[in-house]
């Protein structure tokens, strides 16, 4: 039941990442091909939005130095990440900061090469196996983690409201997704305040129950321990500079890779104030797309956003397609480098993960 399930949604995702893919790079004309005019073929894949002079505008004058820079960041946030969860780990229990640095790495490979954003859920699981920690507690860190991220991601959305004219479709999705990221973190940080109470409450009730209901309790009892991360002001603290610091270097990447581009240099009105805005709203935008659980390495949904904010900025759709195709590549191909690395780092072998993979107990 649990594979056929995970086959069902693997498809679902593959499905709508295809859909995408499709719609960025063909103009489908389904109205003609209704009343007769053009056939399948024609109005399906006939126009194509992608031209020669596109992809001369967009590569013609790329800028490789921008592009080191912009890797040489992104390699300095790994670190800063791995620093991070390791702070969020040791609430629950001890675990090496290597082992943890290149799990984020290989979690990072999984979600290239797995749908639904599997490799989020796997490094939890092998960050608990190799350290001898709680399977629950551990992906509660996880969970803690991307909390954190969403709320880095609010206050960079709030600075760029403020300072920006944000289309209406934006500010509206923009403002309920801050609020569903605040009432999560409160409802957390009441259960973090109650965690022995609700922990005996649990234990009161799981004794002589059954299997089930002890396996449900315990894992209950696992994931409020992983909450206990936010009891401790000094670990909050260092949450709140290290995630804000992770921002600022996704900002100063996007603006990096406008440079790469030549988007600053004068052709497009919309950056010719420095673009440190737009590499803010951009950023917004392109986190929300990557964050949206699809096809491996966010395929299709990373492309639209980024396609749908350089659009916004005046980009033409041809230039914003390259320039979508040509960004997620440089994530792609470094991130899953880094996560090779992190298989040599910790001598696993491929078939490793595999093997886990299947193992781990179903979401």
């Amino acid at each position: 039941m649990n594979h056929s399930r995970r086959n069902y949604r693997t498809l679902i995702s593959l499905a709508i990442s295809l859909v995408l893919v499709y719609v960025l790079l063909f103009k489908p004309h389904i109205g003609a091909m209704l009343r007769g005019e053009l056939g399948p073929g024609a109005a399906l894949f006939g126009t194509f939005r992608i031209g020669g002079d596109d992809l001369q505008t967009a590569l013609g004058h790329l800028r490789w130095l921008p592009i080191l820079e912009a890797l040489l960041l992104m390699i300095l946030s790994l670190l800063l990440r791995g620093w991070r969860w390791q702070r969020i780990i040791a609430t629950v229990g001890h675990a090496p900061y290597k082992l943890v640095f290149w799990s984020v790495n290989l979690g990072y490979l999984l979600n290239n090469v797995l749908p639904l954003r599997a490799g989020e859920f796997l490094r939890a699981v092998f960050v608990a196996r190799r350290a001898s920690l709680p399977v629950t507690a551990l992906l509660t860190t996880v969970v803690l983690e991307r909390a954190f991220d969403l709320a880095g991601l609010c206050i960079l959305f709030g600075i760029t409201l403020a300072v920006w004219e944000v289309p209406g479709w934006l500010k509206a999705g923009g403002v309920t997704f801050a609020v569903l990221v605040t009432l999560f973190i409160l409802a957390a940080w009441v259960l973090a305040a109650s965690v022995e109470k609700t922990a005996a409450w649990f234990h009161a009730r799981i004794e002589g129950r059954g299997k089930l209901v002890t396996r449900i309790g315990r894992a209950m009892i696992g994931f409020l321990n992983g909450l206990s991360v936010l009891r401790s002001t000094k670990t909050m603290l260092h949450m709140l500079w290290s995630t804000l610091a992770l921002w600022a270097m996704y900002c100063t990447m996007m603006k990096l890779f406008f440079d790469a581009f030549s988007f600053t240099d004068g052709s497009y009105p919309a950056f010719a104030g420095g673009a440190w805005v737009e590499a803010a709203a951009m950023t917004v935008i392109t986190s929300i797309g990557y964050s949206v659980p699809s096809a491996p390495g966010a395929v299709g949904t990373y492309h639209s956003a980024i396609v749908l904010g350089a659009s916004y900025f005046g980009v033409p759709t041809g230039v914003a397609v390259v320039f979508a195709a040509a960004l997620h590549a440089l994530n792609y191909i470094t991130l899953s480098g880094m996560g090779l690395l992190g298989l040599w780092a910790l001598k696993l072998r491929w078939s490793d993960l595999v093997k886990q993979a299947k193992e781990a107990p179903p979401r």
